[in-house]
């Protein structure tokens, strides 16, 4: 169920925005009457899919096909394949959904517009997550991940949330919360949160399934929080089953939880998920043969459906309350709910068969259309015809006008073909004298052609002689040069060796520096003084990593960033004695190699600033988190580091602070032509936009 509710997520964010870009982007659209109508009657025929009307959706699917394949348009055809799948799949149809796949590839390598590459690159990873053949699916996520990160990287919070889900089937939780996270930090920091809604949906549910409410309580405030914005701005939420992953087992530890979100939903005016956690309720209570409770808050649930002014909610309700009624030998009422439900019974069947009266007009009305469509074209065809024929008819007259213009032309030059024959003849012997003086200048250039030649060829061996010549020369100097070359390499790679050495050395005697420190701090009483060689240690620390990444990596002047701060992070929690059950770290570091005049700066900085929070920020507080974040934009370094936690001292006056940290963290960032920013906002949070740095 889950995943079929996550492939029609899917299948609506692919789409939705498909139509509009295909109408900007195809010339198509411009040129090709029948390309037009096949675009047309496949958007009827997603929308029906989402209507869940299937067999109409098929009839449309059938006219776009034969009109797409018509047209020749590759990106058209492929979505037609690629949308026959999709309805098969929501069917549960695979093995035909599987055939239509394969006969969109040769249009999809083809297609070149965004969405419709796209959609087919996930179109192939759900089939085979529905199927079962989950590596398979995994290999085309991938591709899809790489896809978004070229050309649209926002759309990968869906590839994200699909991964997530898949590795939750797969039972690979640590794998799953990855990807719902990188999921919703993409849709968190999307201006508006278009998307994040859905997302908390998914997540919300992944928590709860996994029994962690302590989790989940911060998404279900923040779910709230939006939908309250959201009716606020009158955006409406198509997606209201907040809780359909909630089991009967886990229910039964959860009872002040689920009651505590009915209070949340009713105060945010969300009856439909106050009357879904009702149910689940009425189910517990049930359970427990307290029939008494169960109906008291099936009474609750009936007011709550009558609310909505929705007859399935209300007949629901009245079901379960019949059911209770019954089980509790309250006959009389059970009665009463019995009629009451019948005319419920009968007021649903009238708004089915109203449906299904709407189905076939608007299926009547497509084919009127069709005929339409099919009638224009044959006016078209005719009136093609009556023109071709008109044509033809013109061009025969104009040819007989050109024979008969011919015939005259021809009469007269025979005449003067007559009267000019005499003077051909005299020109004729005029002719043949003047080839008697042109053979005999013939020859006499022969003679001299035979000259020039043997000069040529005495020339062309004195050239090769000297090619040859050259050649020695230029081999003999290609020798020497390749001797200076080899003996240039012997010398770099030795120097390189003595890098690494020097750069080992140095790591060791700053270890060794660093030791001393931490073992002097042992020896001094002054708490204060302690606490400053323990930071003199540790930035110590942060730069004996920086030469040790450089001799251990075949790069002696680049660091690769990710991989120092992981080890920073591992050193600093080992001296303060910090785990992750106290503070939450979150990196979220981009692959760099940074030169190492511009990292030791760095480094010093991020120990400064983890190094703060983990003394301050948390003191007398648990269930902290740290986030950490390094980005390369626009040829600048982008630094976070926040923390939820107390926050810098009221009124700190950052220019004219005396702190040794801060000091050093504004000139370092003096020296690396940073803009410095250090705030509170619901903890401590400083930023560094460094202008001045160099990649290795």
């Amino acid at each position: 169920m889950i995943n079929k509710v996550l492939f029609i997520v899917v299948f609506i964010g692919l789409h939705a925005a498909n139509v509009a870009a295909q109408q900007k982007k195809n010339p198509v659209y411009a040129i090709s009457h029948k390309a037009l109508t096949a675009d047309s009657i496949d958007l009827e025929a997603r929308k029906l899919m989402m209507k869940l009307k299937y067999d109409s959706a098929k009839s449309n699917l059938d006219k776009a096909l034969e009109l797409a394949l018509q047209s020749g348009n590759y990106n058209i055809i492929a979505r037609c394949y690629i949308d026959y799948a999709n309805l098969y799949n929501l069917q549960g149809k695979y093995n035909t959904s599987g055939q239509f796949i394969q006969a969109s590839l040769p249009y999809l390598e083809k297609a070149d517009i965004y969405e419709v590459k796209i959609t087919g690159i996930l179109l192939q990873a759900n089939h085979y997550m529905l199927t079962g053949r989950k590596d398979s699916a995994v290999y085309y996520y991938k591709m899809a991940e790489e896809y978004n990160a070229e050309k649209m990287p926002y759309r990968n919070y869906l590839v994200y949330m699909s991964l997530g889900e898949l590795y939750k089937q797969m039972n690979d939780f640590t794998e799953a919360e990855k990807y719902f996270k990188k999921s919703y930090f993409l849709t968190s920091t999307r201006e508006g949160k278009p998307d994040h809604l859905h997302l908390l949906i998914i997540f919300l549910n992944f928590y709860l399934a996994q029994n962690k409410p302590e989790n989940a309580g911060y998404l279900i405030e923040e779910y709230n929080l939006l939908v309250e914005e959201r009716k606020k701005k009158n955006i409406t939420d198509p997606l209201q089953d907040v809780l359909r992953n909630i089991t009967e087992s886990k229910l039964i530890n959860s009872v002040e939880f689920m009651e505590s979100v009915k209070k949340q939903c009713l105060n945010s005016g969300l009856l439909q998920q106050a009357l879904l956690a009702n149910n689940y309720l009425i189910k517990y209570y049930e359970k427990k043969k307290n029939y008494e409770k169960a109906i008291e808050f099936a009474n609750e649930s009936e007011d709550l459906a009558t609310k909505t002014g929705g007859i399935y909610f209300i007949y629901e309700s009245k079901k379960v309350k019949y059911s209770l009624l019954e089980k509790t030998g309250n006959y009389k009422e059970a009665n009463k709910m019995a009629d009451a439900l019948f005319k419920l019974k009968d007021s649903i069947l009238m708004l089915q068969k109203r449906d299904q009266l709407y189905a076939l007009e608007t299926k009547f009305e497509t084919e009127k259309k069709q005929k339409k469509i099919d009638l224009l074209l044959a006016d078209q065809k005719m009136n093609t015809l009556l023109l071709q024929q008109q044509l033809i008819q013109q061009s025969a007259l104009a040819r007989e006008n050109m024979l008969m213009d011919s015939i005259v032309k021809k009469e007269k030059a025979y005449s003067a073909l007559l009267a000019s024959e005499n003077g051909f003849k005299e020109i004729k012997l005029k002719k043949e004298n003047d080839l008697m003086q042109a053979l005999t200048r013939e020859n006499t250039l022969q003679k001299a052609k035979v000259r020039k030649e043997k000069q040529t060829k005495w020339i062309l061996a004195g050239s090769a002689v000297l090619l040859l010549l050259s050649g020695i020369s230029i081999f003999s100097l290609y020798q020497k040069q390749k001797a200076k070359t080899q003996i240039i390499q012997k010398q770099s790679g030795d120097l390189e060796v003595l890098m690494k050495e020097i750069h080992h050395r140095v790591k060791n005697n700053l270890q060794i520096v660093s030791s001393l420190l931490d073992l002097q701090s042992h020896y001094i009483n002054d708490a204060q003084a302690s606490e400053a060689v323990k930071e003199g240690k540790n930035r110590v620390q942060s730069m004996a990593l920086i030469h040790q990444n450089l001799y251990s990596e075949g790069n002696i002047k680049g660091i690769k960033v990710k991989e120092y701060i992981n080890n920073l992070l591992m050193a600093l929690c080992s001296s303060y004695n910090i785990s992750s059950e106290k503070i939450k770290i979150n990196v979220l570091i981009d692959d760099l190699n940074l030169d190492v005049d511009t990292m030791i700066p760095l480094g010093l900085v991020i120990n400064e600033l983890v190094s703060n929070a983990f003394k301050y920020a948390f003191k007398e507080k648990s269930g902290g988190e740290l986030q950490i974040l390094l980005k390369e934009n626009a040829d600048k370094l982008h630094l976070l580091i926040r923390d939820n936690g107390n926050g810098f001292p009221e009124g700190l006056d950052v220019k004219n602070s005396k702190s040794f940290g801060l000091k050093m963290i504004k000139a370092f960032a003096q020296k690396l032509k940073a803009r410095l920013e250090i705030y509170n906002n619901n903890g401590a949070v400083v930023e560094m936009e460094i202008a001045k740095f160099k990649v290795a």
